[in-house]
């Protein structure tokens, strides 16, 4: 009996047999085909009338270095080399301070087969020279090849080497400068960054020109524009009659701190970069950054027409000064000074009363910090004692808050509304680690990982460029201003902003909802038996904890006067070692009750900043300072228990 259901089937199948035959040798013979052209053949030359590709790595996002890449395509553009003219292709990285990036950017580039590699700055050119020995590396805004061990065994440069460097010995003019200007000083503040070696060169040149001339030399570490603020503050204390800006990213960074601070003390700040004395410092002897990477482009134009690679000094040094800034402290200077100053922004800060003690008072400034820096602890506090979750977003929630609160004033958006789309951006970030971890079911620290990675780019999106300055802004910290002392003013606001804030949080803590988050880090299981939906408490739960996080970032961003991209870089170990003493603190005075361990949170803030201003005032070894304030930590901590045990 024949199933009549089958007799389609079999006559569709009947028919189309043969077009899946012929669909089959197609697709045999095209895999055959391409599988000849991949492995028998070689990737074709491209034509000699296409356009040279070449590729372009920054190490660092810095508004002043920035410079040196517009003076570099500016020279290929002459000579004819221009992406916008289809006569170059580029490609351009930005490793944005961080050294693992920089080795893959630079990978990168080189398995693109570029033409030749461009670096800047010293770091990038180092990393460049390491990973190749073929590929030419053009290089600028960098020292001098033996100073940086770019030398083989001989002392000569490698035969991949071309564009232009400089040494330090101009840098040591700057001394010369301040003898002259300031025959009465004694003492030079300057801080440096460990991490780079042109600021350790400069640093050890300034030395020993300043032994020359009788000048005494105080200098601290600073490594990052986190830093910057503090240890400015106890350059101040110890009477410096002058402060010296090194070349080096955390001072281009956070300059605007330098400035305001150096300003109130009545400082005058001298340095070797023109950039920073068009920002408010006296005077220079040094190269400017534009020129620097037009005659790098200029080197690179040579060899993309000749093949020739040339490795050069910088070709032109000036002298510049900033006019408003020498007559508000007298200095007169000769015709060979040109003025570069920006008469609107010295003319205005200048205008703006200044008291000496203002910011002289260091141990009260470190009170100050640490209050602005509560409100972080608070949130670290909530994420990794009430939920458990190790949270790495607050390094980008810190700078979203202050990156938001920057672009914001300087729109001149209301103060009020500043301060919520602060907020509101953090705690945004901290939902999306919440739903990333509760939904997406990714461990909570390489979710915080993940958003605080992605924030980066964001933050730096939103701003622009590398540094926001807010001197000329009004913000919430100069509301009142009792006998022109700023200080006791900003005092006063973030004292009584932290009363509120621990008001607030103690109450939100006591509440159900707060009684429901509590619970859900201590037994998750418990809490959710009861019908709480633990994945949105945990969600919650984070969105405020990086509220409160973003709201540090908006009250430090208008107390050092400028937002900068690499603020929060490390700063969840500031949050940490806050807790960390507030804790200990608590547990020694017997403090059990919520409101009280807060209390101690806030304690344990001031205490750290404390702890880091007497580390900067002891005078030890600047190499040393950082062992010297883990040393004082650890001993902090380690106290109250050893007291419980004995």
């Amino acid at each position: 009996m024949v199933n009549i259901d089958k007799i389609p089937l079999i006559s569709t199948l009947n028919l189309v047999a043969p077009s899946l035959c012929q669909m089959k040798l197609l697709i045999r013979n095209l895999f055959f085909g391409w599988f000849l052209l991949f492995t028998t053949c070689q990737s074709p030359s491209p034509p000699q009338s296409e356009a040279p590709l070449i590729g372009f790595v920054d190490a660092f996002e810095d508004e002043t270095l920035a410079q040196a890449r517009v003076g570099f395509f500016a020279a290929l553009a002459k000579a004819g080399y221009a992406e916008k003219n289809n006569t170059l292709r580029v490609i351009y990285r930005n490793a944005q301070g961080d050294v693992p990036t920089l080795i893959q950017a630079i990978d990168y580039c080189l398995s693109e087969k570029v033409a030749f590699l461009a670096a800047c700055p010293t770091l990038a050119v180092v990393t460049a020279m390491q990973k190749t020995k073929q590929v030419p590396v053009c290089s600028m805004v960098s020292t001098e090849p033996s100073l940086i061990k770019l030398v083989d065994k001989n002392g000569k440069y490698f035969p991949n080497q071309f564009g232009v460097y400089d040494g330090v010995e101009y840098i040591g003019t700057a001394v010369q400068l301040i003898k002259k200007l300031l025959p009465k000083a004694q003492k030079i503040g300057l801080l440096y960054n460990q991490t780079e070696i042109q600021s350790v060169n400069a640093y050890n040149l300034i030395q020993k020109r300043a032994q020359e001339v009788g000048l005494t030399v105080v200098a601290l570490p600073a490594n990052n524009s986190n830093e910057v603020q503090t240890v400015t503050e106890a350059l101040l204390d110890k009477s410096i009659d002058a402060f010296f800006a090194t070349p080096d990213n955390a001072v281009f960074g956070a300059f605007e701190v330098i400035y305001k601070l150096c300003q109130a003390a009545k400082i005058p700040i001298f340095t070797s970069e023109e950039g920073l004395v068009k920002r408010g410092a006296v005077c220079a002897y040094g190269a400017d950054m534009y020129q620097w990477g037009y005659e790098a482009g200029e080197t690179a134009a040579k060899y993309l027409k000749t093949r020739q690679l040339e490795l050069k000094p910088i070709a032109s040094h000036r002298r510049v000064y900033n006019a408003a800034i020498a007559h508000q402290f007298q200095f007169k200077l000769d015709d060979s000074f040109t003025d570069v100053s920006p008469q609107s922004k010295t003319k205005a800060s200048l205008n703006k009363p200044q008291t000496t003690a203002e910011y002289r008072n260091f141990y009260l400034s470190a009170l100050v910090l640490g209050l602005g820096f509560t409100a972080m602890a608070i949130g670290i506090f909530i994420s990794m004692r009430i939920f458990d979750i190790p949270d790495i977003t607050t390094d980008g929630s810190y700078t979203l808050g202050g990156a938001v609160t920057a672009l914001l004033l300087l729109a001149k958006v209301p103060l009020f509304l500043t301060f919520w789309a602060a907020i509101l951006a953090g705690a945004l970030a901290g939902v999306c680690t919440g739903l990333i971890h509760t939904r997406l079911k990714i461990n909570a620290l390489l979710a915080g990982i993940l958003v605080m990675t992605a924030l980066y780019s964001i933050n730096l999106s939103m701003m622009g460029r590398s540094n926001l300055p807010l001197i000329e802004t009004a913000n919430l910290l100069e509301i009142f201003n009792f006998n022109q002392a700023s200080f006791f003013s900003q005092f006063v606001v973030l004292l009584f902003l932290n009363i509120g804030l621990w008001g607030l949080i103690t109450y939100l803590l006591k509440t159900d909802f707060g009684l429901a988050m509590r619970a859900t880090g201590n037994s998750e299981t418990m809490i959710r038996a009861n019908g709480v939906n633990t994945r949105r408490m945990k969600t919650i739960g984070l969105g405020i904890a990086n509220a409160l996080t973003a709201f540090s970032g908006f009250l430090i961003v208008q107390y050092q006067g400028f937002a900068d991209i690499n603020m929060g870089i490390g700063i969840v170990i500031v949050g940490l070692g806050s807790v960390m003493i507030g804790e200990s603190l608590s547990n020694w005075l017997g403090w059990q009750k919520i409101s009280y361990r807060l209390l101690g949170i806030i304690a344990g803030t001031l205490l750290f900043r404390l702890i880091l201003a007497v580390s900067l005032a002891l005078g030890v070894s600047p190499n040393l300072l950082k062992l010297t304030t883990t040393l004082l930590v650890l001993l902090v901590v380690a106290l109250p228990n050893l007291k419980n045990n004995r």
